[in-house]
């Protein structure tokens, strides 16, 4: 079997002109001409594509066809937990549907590539990444290190591996807003309506700095060495994602007497790309969000 990929326009070859993808996999999967199954499917701008397990006849191709000709983009054309023969599903997991389980020590680059941005890991055996601030008290030193994602994830578990730590090390991470980036903030100046979006929320500018938003973890302590990882189980996944351009940032305190901790963390995330696929190019992933 081999990965087949078919491109489709959505304003020419759909009902109404638009896509909802993850409906119209729901909908090809449940076609009985169509047979094989839909690997995945990504919209980049006008173009559909549709990632098939394997190669299509010219009857299935011809079935998939009508699928997407019928295709009306509504968001309640399929109900995901109903298999195409009436059985319920359950899931029992909580990774978003469409998301993929991705394991990373890196944030993206919009240059390199996904899984091609700045390690999780610190070194202070050097100067590298050293910040200074109010955050850092007398005595302590401080490293940052911030990983950023070019589609929405889902922080699930994580584990830090960490070597030679002194007593009262400690690392903290944060998810943060970008420079000049508006998010929900309850003493907000600005409301919703304002920005152009819907709701009652209030809203604020990060300014000039990341600001962080959320608290992933806190003053959580390293002693010695954990080569076999120190694990940071979650219950379940996120309830909302972190958007495209938001970081994960991490700072891990020391004393300024150590000159020979480091380590390293290892995030579990969920998110809709985990690589380029060919034909694709980073572009495409950066405008679909």
């Amino acid at each position: 079997m081999a990965a087949t990929i078919y491109n489709y326009s959505a304003a020419q070859d759909t009902l109404n002109g638009t896509c909802n993808t993850f409906n119209l996999q729901n909908e090809i999967n449940a076609d009985a001409d169509v047979l094989v199954s839909v690997q995945q499917i990504d919209q980049y701008g006008d173009t559909i594509s549709i990632t098939m397990h394997d190669e299509l006849t010219t009857d299935q191709k011809t079935a998939m066809d009508a699928v997407v000709a019928a295709h009306t983009g509504a968001s309640g054309d399929v109900d995901p937990l109903v298999m195409p023969d009436g059985r319920w599903v359950v899931r029992s997991d909580s990774r978003p549907v469409g998301f993929q389980t991705y394991y990373t020590m890196a944030g993206d680059d919009s240059t390199a590539g996904i899984g091609m941005g700045e390690c999780l890991s610190w070194d202070f055996s050097n100067d590298d990444n050293i910040v200074t601030g109010d955050h850092v008290m007398d005595g302590w030193k401080c490293k940052e290190i911030l990983a950023t994602f070019l589609c929405p994830i889902y922080t699930k578990d994580g584990c830090l591996y960490f070597f030679d730590a002194p007593w009262n090390c400690y690392i903290c991470m944060d998810i943060v807003v970008p420079p000049g980036a508006w998010y929900p903030n309850p003493a907000g100046p600005v409301p919703a309506s304002a920005l152009g979006l819907t709701g009652d929320d209030m809203y604020a500018n990060s300014g000039a700095d990341w600001v962080a938003y959320r608290s992933y973890l806190m003053r959580h302590r390293m002693y010695g060495t954990c080569s076999m990882g120190d694990e940071l189980n979650a219950e379940g996944s996120s309830v909302d994602p972190i958007p495209p351009g938001w970081g994960i940032r991490g700072r891990v305190y020391t004393p300024t007497s150590d000159n020979t901790s480091k380590g390293f963390a290892e995030l579990e995330l969920h998110r809709c790309h985990t690589m380029v696929l060919p034909g694709m190019t980073l572009q495409d992933i950066i405008d679909a969000h």
